[in-house]
C-alpha cells in the first residue's frame, strides 16, 4: 500500500480485511481479563489491531495511531494527524456468539475528525464519512432520524467497565432516562449503536467511560447525517472527552436536562 493524501479509500480497505479477518477467526475459548471482569480482551483484538497498525502505518507513516489494545489512552496531541482505532468493539459479544461486533477507525487530520470507518462485521456492512461530504452505509447517503419527541424515542447506552466499583456508573441516568422515552437498547457495541443512529434506526445514544476508539468514527458519522454530538455538559464532543450524547439533535437537549438533573441529584447527595 502506497502513501496516499486522502486517507478514506485506505480506511474502507483496511477495516474491510479486519472485518474479514475477525469473521473468519474461530472464537477463542479463553480471554483475558484487563480493568475488570466486564473488560475482556482475545487474541483476536490484538491480531485485528496488528493487523490494522501494519496497514495505517505503511500507508500514512508520520501519522499517529491511538489504539483500544496497543497503547490505550494516554496523553493526545490534537494537533498531529491521529487514527483512532478499535479493532473488535464488542469484544463480549465476538466471544460469546452475538452478531453485534463492529471494527471502527476514525481520523482526526490535526484540526478535526476528518473520515471515518466502521465495519458491522457480521452484517458485512461498511458505514463511511468524510468531513462535509456526508455520511453513508456502501453507497445509501444516510440521514438522522425526524422523530422529535423524547418520550417516542427509542435510544441506546452502555455503562463503564468499572461500573461494580464506581458510583458514576450511568446506572442513575439509565434508571432516569428508560422512564422517559419509547425503549432502550443495550447493544455492547459504541459503534453499532452510533451507525445505527447515523441511519435512522435509533434516535440517540449517551455512555459514559468509553475511549476515542470507540467514538471518534460514530461522532463523525452522526454529524454527517444531520446529527449533534456532545459530552454530557453540551459541549461539542472532540477525541479525549470521557462522556457523549449523540441524537438526531431535536431530542438532543431534554436528553442533556435529564443527564443534568441525574448529575444535580447526585452532588446533593454525597
Amino acid at each position: 500500500m502506497t502513501v496516499s493524501s486522502d486517507p478514506l479509500p485506505a480506511a474502507i480497505r483496511i477495516a474491510r480485511e479486519a472485518a474479514r479477518m475477525i469473521r473468519t477467526t474461530v472464537r477463542p475459548r479463553w480471554v483475558r481479563l484487563k480493568a475488570s471482569v466486564a473488560d475482556i480482551q482475545t487474541s483476536t483484538d490484538v491480531r485485528v489491531e496488528r493487523l490494522i497498525r501494519d496497514r495505517l502505518g505503511t500507508a500514512f507513516p508520520t501519522h499517529t495511531i491511538v489504539g483500544e489494545e496497543g497503547d490505550g489512552f494516554g496523553a493526545l496531541d490534537l494537533d498531529r494527524p491521529t487514527w483512532f482505532v478499535d479493532p473488535v468493539d464488542g469484544t463480549t459479544n465476538y466471544h460469546r456468539g452475538l452478531p453485534l461486533v463492529a471494527c471502527n477507525i476514525g481520523f482526526w487530520d490535526g484540526k478535526r475528525l476528518a473520515c471515518a470507518v466502521i465495519a458491522d462485521v457480521m452484517n458485512r456492512r461498511v458505514y463511511w464519512a468524510k468531513a462535509g461530504r456526508g455520511a453513508w452505509r456502501g453507497r445509501t447517503r444516510l440521514s438522522v432520524s425526524d422523530t422529535r419527541s423524547l418520550a417516542r424515542s427509542l435510544v441506546s447506552t452502555g455503562f463503564p467497565a468499572d461500573r461494580s466499583t464506581n458510583d458514576n456508573n450511568n446506572v442513575r441516568e439509565f434508571n432516569e432516562m428508560v422512564l422517559r422515552v419509547r425503549d432502550v437498547r443495550r447493544i455492547g457495541a459504541a459503534g453499532i449503536d452510533l451507525s445505527y443512529l447515523a441511519a435512522g434506526c435509533l434516535d440517540a445514544y449517551w455512555e459514559r467511560g468509553d475511549g476515542p476508539w470507540d467514538w471518534a468514527a460514530g461522532a463523525l458519522l452522526v454529524r454527517e447525517a444531520g446529527g449533534r454530538v456532545t459530552s454530557w455538559d453540551g459541549t461539542d464532543w472532540m477525541p479525549g472527552m470521557d462522556s457523549m450524547v449523540a441524537s438526531n439533535g431535536h431530542v438532543h437537549d431534554a436528553i442533556l436536562r435529564h443527564l443534568a438533573r441525574v448529575a444535580a441529584g447526585r452532588a446533593v447527595t454525597t
